[in-house]
């Protein structure tokens, strides 16, 4: 007969759940009790059952297998506990912890689950992370138009990335603009305007703004380029936005059908930018804290049935490439740049095939990658510490797949991360 459940995990000091409550569900990251250990920051847990039958704990993280297990401490049904120590949860922000209980002759209880965030390290961000544990996370538009974070997984060493998404948080706030008559406290933050990022193109890779260390999103909303500064913890401050200010001659943002940041692609130390016009491929450079310094069209036919997956360094060399999707060929395809000498990429070697390192463009990824059967994809810096960058990529099916690059293919089928499910087929973006 099943086992009646653990009765917690009890509130951890090192890990408090969400919100106080009883298990800490239903609470926006902004408002949430953040973790007094920094992610990487070994802290415990302690769980305790009604059931003095109880012999052992099973637990894991973030999905509802059990991988770990801990005997519990002899006692009453009132203290029939374990300790989980020296616990460290694989991802900074928020995490679930699955707890079931085991008795003598084998029979498991229903599972109990704890949400808690984990509050990121002291150190500049990655490029790619927005929670502070040195992985590249995931930002998806949501149908309402709302900002979704999906942090990257660690593995258990918590030195590299598994590129698997679980558990999201909001990712975007705004400051609380109400003052309470009464002169009672109110909550600092609170959401922001519900479809505030409709229609929305969202891109992020590295500190863009400020100087702080910290990821920053740069988005297309209400026909202007917009960069929300990061906030460390995994979300954006919507009224603390600063508009791109874009140069002379340059198309009008309203146009852009993608928008994808590259880095520094021409070694000037400063942000760059990839995008598509209609047919067009065009590059922005030189982003400073207020205006690009140079929109430049690099081709003017060919890309209205392709999309841009990625621009960085692929083959290994220093040199920044391009992965692009071709619809017709429902392919990915690799441009490998050239070293203009000077710490950048060549840009005439992106701007057309015969122009690249070896004067063709490579298959990257085979057959099966067509707009039908992938809606959305995206590249991704390095999830899984190899140093090459990766795809996330959202099939029609509702499923999300994380794909390990290769530094000439992209190989095998990639790694099913979220089993299919309906509102993931309605996401507007990913970036």
């Amino acid at each position: 007969m099943p086992v009646p459940g653990p009765q917690g995990p009890r509130p951890s000091t090192d890990f408090p759940n969400a919100d106080g409550s009883e298990n800490g569900f239903g609470n926006d990251a902004e408002d949430a009790n953040w973790s007094t250990k920094k992610f990487g920051e070994a802290g415990s847990f302690t769980v305790r059952a009604l059931n003095s039958d109880v012999v052992r704990y099973e637990y894991g993280f973030n999905s509802p297998s059990y991988p770990f297990s801990l005997a519990r401490t002899a006692g009453t049904s009132t203290s029939v506990s374990a300790t989980l120590q020296n616990a460290k949860p694989p991802t900074a922000g928020p995490n679930v912890l699955y707890v079931r209980a085991v008795d003598g002759a084998g029979n498991v209880s229903e599972p109990t689950k704890y949400f808690f965030y984990v509050t990121p390290r002291d150190q500049a961000d990655s490029p790619g992370d927005f929670t502070g544990d040195k992985l590249p996370d995931l930002m998806a538009v949501t149908e309402g138009g709302n900002l979704s974070l999906y942090p990257s997984q660690a593995t258990n060493d918590l030195s590299k990335g598994s590129g698997d998404l679980d558990y999201s948080m909001p990712g975007a706030y705004r400051s609380n603009p109400d003052k309470d008559p009464n002169g009672d406290e109110l909550p600092p933050y609170v959401a922001p305007p519900s479809g505030h990022f409709k229609g929305a193109l969202i891109t992020h890779n590295g500190d863009i703004y400020g100087g702080d260390g910290l990821q920053d999103l740069v988005v297309r909303v209400e026909g202007k380029l917009w960069v929300y500064p990061g906030d460390g913890y995994g979300a954006v401050n919507i009224d603390k936005r600063r508009e791109i200010l874009l140069p002379d001659g340059a198309p009008s943002p309203a146009d852009l059908t993608q928008f994808v940041s590259a880095g520094d692609a021409t070694g000037d130390g400063r942000t760059d930018f990839f995008a598509t016009i209609g047919d067009e491929l065009w590059i922005f450079t030189g982003y400073h804290g207020a205006t690009i310094d140079q929109a430049t069209r690099l081709w003017s036919s060919g890309w209205i049935a392709r999309d841009i997956v990625t621009a960085q360094d692929i083959s290994g060399d220093g040199v920044t490439d391009l992965v692009y999707r071709s619809d017709p060929a429902a392919k990915l395809m690799l441009r490998k740049g050239i070293s203009d000498g000077d710490g950048g990429v060549d840009l005439d070697s992106l701007a057309s095939a015969g122009g690249s390192a070896g004067g063709n463009d490579s298959e990257y990824g085979s057959a099966g990658w067509s707009v039908s059967s992938v809606p959305l994809l995206i590249g991704t810096p390095d999830a899984n510490g190899d140093s090459i960058p990766d795809v996330w990529a959202v099939r029609s099916d509702g499923s999300v797949r994380f794909y390990a690059g290769g530094r000439t293919t992209l190989p095998g089928s990639g790694t099913e991360i979220i089993s299919p499910r309906s509102y993931w087929r309605t996401r507007i973006a990913i970036g």
